[in-house]
């Protein structure tokens, strides 16, 4: 692209979904009005998309497992739009795995339209008693039948026992579900939020709930391809680029201060970091009086999600994924795809690789036991605190195998070779009635700030902490942009289309 030095200068900081997603939209609608310079303190962008090396196999290895759902409209055109629509394997059935119970088939009817076309997959669900289904039925008309403006202050808890859902259906079905789209249990967690994923991701049409499981580590996928994309866009990315402030005078941008002293003028900033980094950005009196509750931003309460990793000599399933019931474990992920040779990355969370013995199973553990050519590697997924949040890396372990023993025999004959815990304890922001009415919008401060813009899924969005919610948070950020140089706005995408029924039958 040819250098327009009349082009305004967009700096974002932060290399995660939200800046990748503003960069995208600012150099897809204006290239000629613009130019973007991405920031990202980390060697690879991605933000918590992120992934580490094995260092026994070289492989890359995801952080968490991250997934998607078919409603995530404006993610997945963001990939589709830069070539990258294969990259996510696209599954319309899922499994649940109750220990006492056959497993269960959650796959909605192919001809009966929306919201009907999910009338049987709770009588499929054999762990729940008649009167559990009777109670869920009647508990998802009436959250369909609700307003979400109804819910704004409403705890998901509260609203759920007010409909007369049992603590067993609750914890069967309920918080199986809220817990891990939302990283957080129905105890604290807003029903608005809890409405969003069982109306949007499940009822309102058809294919919103097909779940999207990328076929590639998320450092190849976003830090690699997508980042490579947007180069071809003109968009500069610099890695291992931390900021260390915003540079004003009495509220007017100056410059971008980086911590090794470079100074990047600029004519507007994104800022696309986590919420509980951004006040240190904005030191001005000036700024900080501008926006209101900036210093709140830090107090948002964050969710943890844990990833255990493991490596065992033989398969244990060869099912892609499966959620798990009435356990610690929530999800069990199989890798799909070999990645050996990639780039070394960091661990946020420490692991076992010395010889181990688990109490109750009589195999070694050990790192050297068979080659790496051997090694059958799965990933473990838990979303939000749970009992064992004090127990140490081992004990939790200890408890998947039993939990996973119990649902795939193959377990208890399985060696395990080795394992990682790896757990960000700000993985997400808990999405709770009060943090709801703190979620800055775009613009926290148009009139005095018009250079200022806020991204990431933490920012007002309409959704919970989700890629989908990033991806949504850039456009709007972008848009900001354009508003502020007197172009049209633009906005996101609306999400799947209803049918006339779902129409008629959910409220707004």
């Amino acid at each position: 692209m040819t250098a327009n030095p009349e082009r305004r200068h967009v700096v974002i900081v932060g290399g995660g979904l939200a800046g990748l997603a503003a960069a995208e939209c600012i150099a897809r609608t204006h290239p000629e009005r613009f130019r973007v310079t991405l920031l990202e303190a980390k060697r690879t962008a991605g933000g918590r998309a992120g992934s580490f090396t094995d260092p026994v196999t070289a492989e890359t290895v995801d952080y968490c497992q991250h997934v998607a759902m078919g409603c995530c409209t404006n993610l997945l055109g963001l990939l589709a739009r830069n070539g990258l629509s294969a990259a996510m394997r696209r599954y319309s059935n899922l499994t649940f795995f109750h220990p006492d119970f056959s497993p269960s088939e959650f796959s909605p009817s192919r001809w009966l339209p929306a919201p009907l076309h999910l009338a049987t997959t709770i009588g499929n669900l054999t762990y729940l008693d008649r009167q559990q289904k009777r109670e869920i039925r009647r508990g998802l008309w009436k959250l369909i039948r609700t307003s979400s403006r109804r819910l704004d202050d409403v705890v998901a808890l509260d609203w759920l026992r007010s409909q007369g859902q049992s603590d067993r259906s609750i914890r069967s079905f309920w918080d199986v579900i809220l817990t891990s789209a939302l990283g957080e249990h129905s105890q604290y967690t807003s029903m608005a939020a809890a409405r969003k994923v069982f109306v949007d991701g499940f009822a309102a049409a058809r294919g919103a709930s097909d779940v999207l499981v990328p076929d590639r580590p998320l450092r190849t996928l976003v830090g690699r391809d997508l980042v490579d994309a947007l180069a071809i866009q003109g968009v500069e990315t610099r890695c291992g680029t931390a900021v260390q402030t915003i540079e004003t005078r009495q509220g007017q941008l100056q410059c971008v201060l980086t911590r090794d002293g470079q100074r990047i003028e600029a004519d507007h900033v994104i800022i696309a970091v986590p919420w509980h980094a951004i006040a240190r950005l904005l030191g001005d009196a000036a700024v900080t009086a501008a926006i209101a509750d900036l210093e709140s931003f830090a107090r948002i309460p964050a969710s943890p999600i844990s990833g255990i990793h493991l490596w065992f000599d033989r398969a244990i399933t060869t099912r892609p994924h499966a959620v798990l019931v009435d356990s610690l474990t929530q999800w069990l992920f199989r890798q799909p795809f070999s990645t050996a040779g990639t780039i070394s990355g960091r661990f946020y969370g420490g692991g076992s690789r010395q010889d181990v013995r688990f109490p109750g199973r009589s195999k070694l553990l050990t790192s050297s036991a068979t080659e790496a050519n051997s090694e059958h590697y799965y990933q473990v997924v838990i979303s939000g605190s749970h009992p064992m949040s004090g127990s140490s890396k081992e004990e939790m372990v200890t408890q998947v195998l039993s939990e996973l023993t119990a649902v795939f025999p193959a377990t208890e004959t399985a060696t395990l070779l080795r394992h990682r815990v790896v757990t960000d304890p700000n993985s997400v922001f808990s999405i709770r009635p009060a943090v709801e009415r703190l979620r800055p919008p775009p613009c926290p401060a148009p009139t005095e700030l018009p250079w200022l813009a806020l991204a990431g899924d933490w920012t007002r969005t309409g959704w919970p902490a989700t890629m989908e919610g990033a991806v949504i948070s850039g456009i709007q950020a972008a848009s900001s942009v354009f508003e502020n140089a007197g172009l049209p706005s633009v906005t996101a995408d609306p999400g799947l289309k209803r049918g006339w029924l779902a129409n008629r039958i959910i409220a707004p």
